[in-house]
């Protein structure tokens, strides 16, 4: 095998290895900081890390794509491309999605437990959902007609494409399409959220959620490299979650390290 050859082909063994241990990593230590830290309501919550158990109070909210009232959402849109025509065989391959803009709501998430309140900072957070919508529309923008689209729990999952380069090839380029997607938590939720705990700074002008919030805390992501998780679902379904993609990423580096060997064998051995 030529050296161009095997330097080539042994690049994707390496990033596997790399991307495994990566995941395999990360997983464990927010698995394994999960089982360790104890989380706590609200109203007994102290300055530092720690992990924050409640309810998402009524926010003032609207997501942009649905006008759908939430305490956070992530929406995006996505355009249905076709790659170009191989000049060779005269057809289209497969179409695909790709996405055109992406938004995130920044505003603190209010958690209450009945007795205290605590706002908290998404912004560098993994959030995970308790609800989404898709749908699809001509125009880049979804049109607004007084209807909400329909409201699904739970994690949102990308559906699979329907449009075949058979369609593409018969009806020439595939018709101007777009998927429009948002992600929420709601009002009335169960949350925790594993971060910072900082008391507020008291005086000077707040706005949004921080204004009216009785609120001695913010939770916020960490300085440090700890993870920073906002979740509607229970702490043991998160840990088994972060337990199974460690083992994933083990499996992919794995996997990695016996396509090297293969590699190297043919080259070397």
């Amino acid at each position: 095998m030529p050296f161009a050859m095997f330097a080539f082909f042994m690049l994707f063994p390496i990033v596997m290895i790399g991307l495994g241990l990566g995941i395999a990593v990360w997983s464990k230590i927010v698995a394994r900081t999960m089982k360790q830290a104890r989380p706590v309501e609200v109203s007994d919550l102290a300055a530092g890390y720690g992990v924050v158990w409640g309810r998402v109070e009524e926010g003032n909210l609207k997501a942009p794509l649905s006008g759908r009232r939430c305490a956070w959402y992530e929406a995006w849109v996505e355009e249905l491309r076709p790659p170009p025509r191989n000049q060779d065989r005269g057809v289209h391959a497969s179409p695909d999605w790709e996405r055109v803009s992406l938004d995130s709501s920044d505003q603190p998430i209010r958690v209450t437990d009945g007795k205290a309140t605590c706002l908290v900072v998404p912004e560098g957070a993994r959030v995970h959902e308790t609800a989404w919508s898709s749908w699809e529309g001509s125009a880049e923008r979804p049109g607004r007609d007084g209807t909400e689209p329909d409201l699904n729990a739970g994690t949102y999952t990308p559906p699979t494409l329907r449009v075949t380069s058979t369609m593409s090839s018969v009806f020439g380029d595939s018709p101007v399409r777009y998927r429009y997607v948002e992600r929420y938590i709601m009002a009335g939720d169960p949350i925790f959220a594993m971060g910072e705990a900082e008391p507020r700074r008291r005086g000077g002008k707040r706005q949004g959620a921080e204004a009216s919030a009785p609120a001695a805390f913010r939770i916020r992501k960490p300085d440090t490299r700890r993870p920073f998780v906002i979740s509607a679902q229970e702490p043991s379904a998160i840990y088994a979650e972060n337990q199974l993609a460690a083992s994933g990423g083990l499996v992919l580096a794995v996997m990695g390290a016996v396509g090297a060997v293969v590699l190297w064998n043919l080259r070397y051995g």
